[in-house]
């Protein structure tokens, strides 16, 4: 049917055809779709629920969980209360920085108010001494939150999908075939600490530590599954089906000091203790700034002092946000080389510089 001039706009606007959308191209179109078709995904996306195994002992309120801790991490970070994330949420497509109360930061409903409080007690509320426990309980903590975000991630994206074919627009299902690929891995991953938890058995991690001899200003906690060790060497294969090999990392200051504590499961000792040595053999200059280069391409779980970000001054903070949106085209020219051994390459920003000198 011919829409005349005069007649109402189809897109519901109101206006009459010839003063909304008579000239507009198929661009504009399609922008408009995509920007309407992410309107409430945050929101709609969500998902409540309590990853913890023992069902039997869930209560009904899933709260917001920390994937940092609040009191203990966040508060020496925190400047008034607030802190700066590098967030990949935060922007439909390019990755941004945003500023977010403490107690909001690193959030995730994942957990019953139960075992929120229950499960993670050994670092809540007792000091960090590096004990198997405490260093199992921040992976597992790590792993449950990437869980719950690849979960919600597919939720979001399969409802973008729905909202674009609404509008008459086919999308590729590639990505989302990704996010199921992943969704999986995980799943298997979390069905070995799950077990673990309930039987006590921290073996199932191992882990290096690298204790930093002042407190930092930033904090991260990850998983990633990276393509080549340091030396070159191929650890994933992303071409293939088989499930990635997961690393966690979960960097933070403590009483005094700070951690950078690396940790893997166990089954992969063969190639993360290999990983792991490579950095650790790095001079302490080059070991801070693979960091520095490699935290803001490979996660969105960056939480950085306000204090530090503003010393830095908006042509840092501009380089570091471009760096971490360049992720895609680091990891195909990655592929692309085959993997080469790290080499040092400064960043004019420091995450590692200590909190008396800001």
């Amino acid at each position: 049917m011919k829409i005349g001039r005069n007649d109402p706009c189809p897109c519901g606007s109101g206006k009459k055809y010839k003063k909304c959308c008579l000239n507009k191209s198929e661009i504009q179109f399609l922008a408009e779709a995509a920007f309407d078709a992410q309107k409430n995904l945050k929101r709609d996306g969500q998902i409540k629920q309590c990853l913890h195994p023992n069902k039997d002992e869930c209560t009904d309120k899933i709260v917001k969980a920390h994937a940092i801790q609040n009191n203990r991490i966040l508060t020496k970070i925190a400047e008034n209360g607030w802190v700066k994330t590098l967030n990949g949420t935060s922007n439909l497509i390019f990755q941004s920085s945003q500023e977010q109360g403490r107690k909001i930061a690193t959030t995730f409903t994942g957990f019953c108010s139960y075992h929120d409080k229950k499960v993670f007690q050994a670092i809540e509320d007792q000091p960090f001494t590096a004990t198997a426990k405490q260093i199992f309980l921040f992976t597992y903590r790590t792993m449950a939150w990437h869980y719950h975000k690849k979960e919600e991630q597919h939720k979001r994206t399969e409802l973008f999908h729905k909202n674009m074919a609404a509008k008459g627009y086919s999308s590729s299902s590639e990505f989302i075939d990704a996010l199921v690929l992943g969704i999986n891995d995980n799943k298997v991953k979390k069905s070995l600490f799950d077990t673990a938890l309930l039987k006590d058995d921290f073996s199932l991690i191992n882990y290096c530590i690298w204790e930093i001899p002042y407190e930092i200003s930033f904090a991260v906690s990850m998983q990633y599954e990276p393509t080549f060790d340091l030396a070159g060497n191929q650890i994933n294969d992303y071409e293939h089906d088989e499930i990635l090999k997961s690393i966690y990392l979960n960097v933070f200051p403590a009483d005094g000091k700070s951690y950078c504590i690396w940790s893997w499961l166990a089954n992969d000792d063969a190639i993360f203790k290999s990983y792991t040595n490579q950095f650790m053999e790095l001079p302490l200059s080059d070991r801070k700034n693979f960091l520095n280069n490699k935290l803001p391409v490979w996660t969105d779980s960056l939480v950085i002092s306000p204090v530090l970000w503003k010393k830095w001054g908006k042509p840092v903070q501009e380089a570091l946000i471009a760096h971490a949106n360049f992720d895609k085209l680091y990891f195909a020219m990655e592929l692309e080389h085959g993997g080469q051994p790290y080499q040092y390459m400064d960043t004019p920003w420091d995450l590692f510089e200590p909190i008396q000198n800001i």
